[in-house]
């Protein structure tokens, strides 16, 4: 029976519980979250969801390996939604999952 260390399982995204909305000051470093369990684990495609602006390094999409969104010096421009999901996935016909994390910049 020993196969079970090599099965596959697709991803699954969840924001922890607490992490959204996610309230902060401007000028602070900020860590938006999801959870992304699978295996092998996806790569994790950070966008903004509300609106079709750049993220704070100036690309339209951040990648992630641990499912974290670090900004640092976050503005109140940041002020959004922020979209996670999951890549392209190998060996699986599933669409990519998704999950979104509010967060509020206060002054």
């Amino acid at each position: 029976m020993g196969t079970t260390g090599s099965r596959q399982f697709p991803p699954n995204l969840t924001v922890p519980r607490g992490k959204s909305p996610l309230v902060t000051r401007e000028g602070d470093t900020v860590e938006l979250e999801c959870l992304v369990s699978g295996k092998p684990k996806p790569i994790i495609l950070w966008s903004r969801a509300d609106k079709e602006v750049p993220m704070p390094d100036g690309s339209m999409q951040m990648e992630s390996y641990d499912g974290v969104l670090r900004i640092v010096n976050v503005s109140r421009e940041m002020t959004g939604s922020y979209r996670c999901q999951t890549s392209q996935y190998n060996g699986f016909n599933v669409k990519p999952r998704e999950a979104e994390v509010e967060l509020i910049v206060q002054l």
